[in-house]
């Protein structure tokens, strides 16, 4: 009934609120015990979601380190929240008469709860037309990974991996690396009435959008002290960027944003001296969650944030003598709360910067614009230039300049702030080292994104002072608040219009729907066990997860199942034998979908077609693997081997088929071929000439491969086109058969 009701659009967004709400009071219940009630500190309440979520990823991503299966603490960690959340309401009104606010500070209030109750739905504005169901803002692989590590954590000790099914053997490949979002996707999708993890996909990131706006407002409201500069923040900090983090399904990332705001303003607090015990405290429960929900930029970003206890003006000694302090407390707190999965991160976090100085860096292509220095003022502000196919345009770069101004500004105003001034030289180095020296984009988008609430608070600096310097010059029918919030709302306008260019919503909401099919498909099938032989890449990844009840064979492997460190868990899976297989899936689109005998269609939808064996050889040519490529009717063959992979029910002879032309490569007037087979029993030469052909093999039952090279030179000519492919023949209409005509 609720998985039904999370694809409306009204209900999902009255549920969204609600869980907005009750986010705020589990992290106030901790904070007011912590000596920071709304009563000692304006700001509280604003900080309670990012509290929460912290404990979230600390109880639940402990666990998953201490390989418990989280099924068994879900219900426990549900139950606890909703009792913190109530002692909250009850603390809260307990200093109700300390706090009696004027009417001035409500009206306040209640446009920053609006801001940062909104501001999620202008990331996210497809929940308000597909609802909470439907993740659609992201056309990335990322976002599967993340649900798969959901299913088996939640199902599956982590550390467990072989024997299991396709979907618990993928994600067991990463039983050693940061598990926080799947974890907390996993505790979701149970809070939902038992879900599947792809259901949560979009509230978890409207929460965690939520927990960002808020902490902003937190930190603002400690540094600044005005209203209008906490909603400054709130819209510079927690709308670009954290849109991009989305588009590009970097869970991680978005789940460590609302913590570092919230430790420079619990920093804050500490470098006035108050309640540096307190505060401490709760640093060290942050930056624990902080590490275990980004390693890899968890300790920049801690540092950076921890830099505002540095009061403005303070001498060496004194700074140093304090951040001690606060260390010497946070410290015991934070290796006490990840020490479960201490030495796994710290060994992921060694690895994954290895692998930023290798030939094939993680993420390369991500956000190109960030490598053109010309565009850096649209780029920096997220207003599109980081996406380098967008066109230059005049005003958001004049709008990024305007804010690179300010910024700059800021940074001279706070000038005797000098420990985040330093902060800010840091985070500016490792942009220009990225996107200068390494032209390395995704490293560049990583630093400039999990920083940006710290350059958005020198912006705002800038933009008060300057306010304050036009305020007695401007004329008196002209507001200077006009002038601050037109710019805001402009700069807010711009952004949702790149979003709307970038990300197709309805094109990816109709795609999810037709992925979703396969649910229909486990119907009908009821457990029998199946061929997955999916070609198209996320028709594939999708199927193995909606599929993952029944026996499932997986050939052939896509996107990240195919990855070379991969394939050795894919293999080790639960075992099926071919023999015993009853089902083949395909896709639907019949350009694309793998030619196979033996079986007949008995349903079709979107993006798969289901077919039913009806001869024990059925024989399936799952995949083609050509160094050339596949083009619409035909692969060209020459050069490197073409691969075919085929999978049969039974061992036995079997013929490849298909109608060959000579190429532009091809020698001139060529009407013969040598051609070098090659099968698990050895390789063989063969003669071919142009028309139809059939070439006998033998397979073995299960997957077998057979390779075939053009042997020969590659003619000297190439194509008028400037193709320079060893394009000798070309292949089209091929298929695999155990008698003369093939299925389909």
């Amino acid at each position: 009934m609720l998985s039904a009701i999370l694809f409306q659009p009204l209900p999902s967004a009255l549920i969204a609120l609600g869980a907005f709400f009750v986010m705020i009071w589990p992290g106030y219940a901790l904070l007011h015990l912590a000596g920071h009630g709304r009563h000692r500190w304006s700001a509280t309440l604003f900080a309670g979601p990012a509290v929460t979520l912290a404990l979230w990823i600390i109880a639940l991503s402990g666990a998953a380190w201490a390989s418990v299966p989280l099924r068994s603490i879900f219900g426990p960690v549900w139950i606890a929240t909703l009792l913190l959340a109530a002692c909250g309401v009850a603390l809260r009104l307990s200093v109700n008469r300390q706090v009696a606010a004027a009417a001035c500070a409500r009206r306040e209030g209640l446009w920053l709860w609006t801001t940062a109750a909104v501001l999620p739905f202008v990331v996210m504005p497809a929940t308000l037309r597909y609802g909470l169901g439907n993740f659609v803002n992201s056309p990335y692989a990322d976002p599967w990974s993340y649900i798969m590590v959901a299913d088996y954590l939640s199902t599956v000790a982590r550390g467990v991996e072989g024997g299991l099914s396709a979907l618990h053997q993928y994600a067991s490949h990463l039983m050693n690396t940061r598990n926080a979002s799947s974890a907390i996707l996993a505790h979701l999708a149970f809070g939902f009435g038992g879900v599947k993890a792809d259901q949560a996909m979009t509230p978890f990131c409207l929460l965690l959008l939520f927990a960002n706006t808020s902490a902003l407002i937190g930190f603002a409201r400690s540094s600044f002290g005005h209203t209008e500069a906490a909603l400054g923040l709130a819209l510079l900090a927690g709308l670009g960027w954290p849109a991009n983090i989305v588009f590009a399904g970097n869970f991680d990332q978005l789940l460590l944003l609302p913590l570092l705001p919230l430790v420079a303003a619990l920093a804050l607090r500490a470098g006035g001296g108050i309640n540096l015990w307190g505060a401490s405290v709760l640093i060290g429960v942050l930056s624990a969650a902080a590490l275990l929900a980004y390693v890899e930029l968890a300790f920049i970003g801690l540092v950076i944030a921890i830099a505002f206890v540095i009061a403005p003006g303070s001498r060496l000694s004194s700074a140093i003598g304090r951040t001690l302090l606060v260390c010497c407390i946070a410290v015991p707190v934070f290796v006490l709360l990840t020490w479960p999965g201490l030495d796994a991160l710290m060994t992921m976090l060694k690895s994954q910067y290895s692998t930023t100085a290798g030939a094939v860096r993680p993420g390369d292509g991500y956000f190109l614009g960030l490598l053109a220095l010309g565009r850096l003022p649209d780029t920096l502000w997220a207003l599109g230039g980081e996406y380098s196919q967008s066109r230059w345009i005049a005003l958001p770069w004049i709008l990024g300049a305007l804010l690179s101004a300010a910024t700059l500004l800021g940074a001279w105003v706070e000038r005797r702030r000098w420990g985040a001034i330093l902060a800010l030289a840091t985070v500016a180095a490792a942009f220009l080292h990225f996107a200068v020296r390494e032209h390395y984009s995704y490293a560049a988008y990583k630093i400039i994104s999990v920083n940006f609430w710290m350059i958005s608070f020198f912006t705002v600096a800038g933009g008060i002072y300057l306010a304050e310097w036009a305020k007695p010059r401007l004329p008196q029918r002209v507001s200077i608040a006009a002038v601050v919030t037109t710019v805001l709302l402009v700069v807010v306008a711009e952004r949702t219009v790149v979003q709307a260019d970038v990300i197709r919503f309805k094109h990816n909401a109709l795609q999810q729907k037709a992925y979703r099919e396969a649910q229909t498909i486990s119907g009908l099938v009821q457990h029998a066990p199946t061929l997955l032989a999916v070609r198209d890449d996320l028709a594939n990844e999708w199927a193995v997860f909606y599929l993952s009840d029944m026996p499932l064979l997986i050939a052939p492997y896509r996107i990240y199942m195919a990855q070379a460190h991969v394939i050795p868990f894919m293999e080790r899976a639960k075992p099926v034998d071919p023999a015993a297989i009853r089902y083949i899936v395909t896709d639907r689109n019949d350009t694309i979908r793998a030619p196979l005998w033996g079986a007949r269609r008995i349903w079709d939808g979107e993006a798969y077609s289901l077919w039913e064996i009806d001869n024990s050889a059925w024989t399936v040519l799952a995949d083609v693997i050509n160094p050339n490529g596949i083009e619409p009717g035909g692969i060209w063959l020459g050069g490197a081997k073409t691969v075919f992979l085929v999978v049969t029910g039974q061992a036995g002879q079997a013929a490849l088929f298909a109608n060959v032309q000579p190429g532009p490569r091809a020698a001139p007037e060529a009407q013969q071929f040598h051609v070098t087979i090659g099968t698990s029993a050895g390789a063989r030469t063969i003669e071919i000439q142009p028309g139809e052909i059939r070439i006998p093999i033998d397979l073995t039952a299960g997957k077998s491969s057979i390779g075939i090279a053009i042997d020969g030179s590659v003619g000297r000519k190439i194509p008028t086109t400037g193709d320079v492919r060893p394009m000798i023949l070309r292949m089209m209409d091929y298929g695999i058969a155990r008698s003369i005509k093939p299925s389909g």
